[in-house]
């Protein structure tokens, strides 16, 4: 099974992706809207590469803040027209939340199957529209998230009917606890198999145990947690569409980009993953 490399690593990702003969990253979605597409395309075409991502994190169905949900909802009506031109499909979203962050945040309403058929009735215009261009919206489901589990994005998709909506595989985003820090690789089988064809992007970052008395997690670089890769790789190459990405994430520095890329290329290898 061959899948395509992506990687991001902050301002050292166009530079190292180059060195590392990793074709994907993500397109700056600010220079696209506010530029166009050869301005945001110029500095990847330089280096040989493609866009394996266009981030719309921005985006929350259920934001309390009108005001930035109607200037997001625009920001995302444009992109959807404009990432046809870059050469990819996909376009990431949040998990949805009704907190004023849907990463770090939290809103007990977000476990409601309520807050699931909001997000749905927010996003069917858009899906619809994403339809019309051939792109997919793809959510990033996370812990805090309204979609926090594959069973949460089988709800949503149930209620959009779209083929143009998935989901992310991130499965360090929904670690709970300790036992999925040191043990992963059950919640990867159960949100790998619940996801199944409805796979958007694959995301490899790790997340561990920091110190303190109670439970406290964060990132860490590839390699330093508990996640078998092979196996990880082995299981979403089953899944995934031929045009979607694995993508490095979240590397803080050049020389964990390196190790990371190196770290994947290994246990693509052992899995029996090719990567184009």
């Amino acid at each position: 099974m061959a899948m395509r490399l992506g990687l991001e690593a902050g301002e050292a990702t166009h530079d190292v992706a180059a060195e590392l003969g990793v074709r994907g990253v993500s397109i700056d979605a600010g220079v696209l809207l506010d530029r166009g597409v050869e301005a945001a395309m110029d500095p990847l075409r330089e280096r040989g590469l493609e866009v394996c991502q266009v981030p719309a994190f921005g985006y929350n169905p259920l934001s309390p803040d009108r005001g930035a949900l109607d200037r997001e909802t625009d920001r995302l009506r444009r992109l959807i027209a404009l990432t046809p031109a870059t050469g990819c499909r996909y376009i990431s979203i949040g998990p949805g939340s009704f907190a004023s962050a849907a990463f770090g945040l939290f809103d007990e309403r977000n476990r409601r199957d309520s807050a699931v058929e909001a997000m749905a009735s927010a996003l069917c215009p858009l899906v619809a529209l994403a339809a019309a261009h051939d792109v997919v919206l793809t959510v990033e489901a996370y812990l805090k998230g309204v979609i926090s589990s594959a069973e949460r994005f089988a709800m949503l998709r149930d209620l959009v009917g779209s083929d143009h909506l998935r989901c992310n595989l991130d499965p360090s985003s929904l670690y709970a606890g300790v036992d999925d820090c040191f043990d992963p690789m059950p919640l990867v089988e159960r949100t790998v198999a619940g996801l199944g064809g409805w796979i958007g992007l694959v995301h490899v970052k790790e997340v561990g145990l920091e110190e303190g008395f109670h439970v406290r997690m964060g990132l860490t670089p590839v390699g330093r947690g508990h996640t078998d890769w092979a196996a990880f790789l082995r299981l979403s190459s089953a899944y995934a569409a031929a045009d979607s990405w694995v993508i490095v994430e979240h590397c803080q520095s050049a020389e964990e980009a390196r190790s990371s890329v190196a770290l994947i290329r290994a246990a693509a290898a052992e899995a029996g993953v090719a990567f184009e």
